[in-house]
């Protein structure tokens, strides 16, 4: 493998990491909750819990594991395990809002850890990461493997991950920034909209869960 095919191969998988990432979901929209409430370091630390959730499914399919993760077997207990996740980090947010907590900096930060963990659970718990890395992310292999051999498909894999890096970290500059703007009620709003839009994306976990019972 040449450095330009090398680096070509990385560049590529950013592009793809980024896009990815970017869509509006669950996880980003913790990410810029916790961002403005709690600050840079928490919000970041939701996308990296994410990310590592990301590289586990990646590394599934890359090893070859693609029939373990296809199975229905694996998707419904997942989509249920993550509704049940996004229902309660959604709940929380909102009866925090409804407590009248602003969360304007007054309030002790959760632990950091705490915020990792978040967000690596509600990642882990999401078949659609599966079904990503099912559809998606076998056609790069597949692609790798083509330009150069086997040797492409975990630098394509890194490029990708590097690529939700970059994403989670540019939200959460984003977010530290939006903190000198939204304080008191308008956290509040903030906090209330996120936690709505969190059990929206949990009701849907159930239905899919639930259908691909029936």
């Amino acid at each position: 493998m040449t450095t330009t095919e090398l680096l070509g191969l990385i560049l590529y998988g950013m592009t793809v990491g980024v896009a990815l990432a970017a869509p509006i979901g669950p996880i980003n929209v913790e990410l810029i909750r916790r961002g403005i409430r709690d600050g840079f370091l928490h919000g970041w630390l939701v996308g990296l819990g994410a990310l590592s959730a990301d590289t586990i499914y990646a590394a599934l399919i890359v090893g070859g594991l693609t029939p373990l993760a296809d199975r229905p077997s694996l998707r419904v207990p997942l989509f249920l395990a993550g509704g049940v996740m996004l229902a309660w980090v959604g709940w929380t947010s909102l009866r925090t809002a409804l407590k009248g907590s602003s969360g304007d900096g007054n309030e002790k930060p959760p632990k950091r850890g705490r915020s990792y963990v978040t967000g690596f659970l509600m990642a882990i718990f999401n078949p659609m990461g599966i079904v990503y890395w099912l559809s998606v992310g076998a056609a790069l292999v597949a692609e790798a493997v083509e330009r150069v051999g086997q040797a492409g498909s975990p630098v394509l894999v890194l490029g990708v991950m590097f690529g939700i890096f970059c994403w989670v970290t540019f939200i959460s500059v984003l977010a530290q920034v939006s903190r000198r703007f939204v304080t008191g009620t308008g956290m509040r709003w903030v906090t209330g909209v996120s936690g709505v839009i969190i059990i929206g994306f949990a009701v849907w976990f159930f239905w899919q869960g639930l259908t691909t019972l029936l």
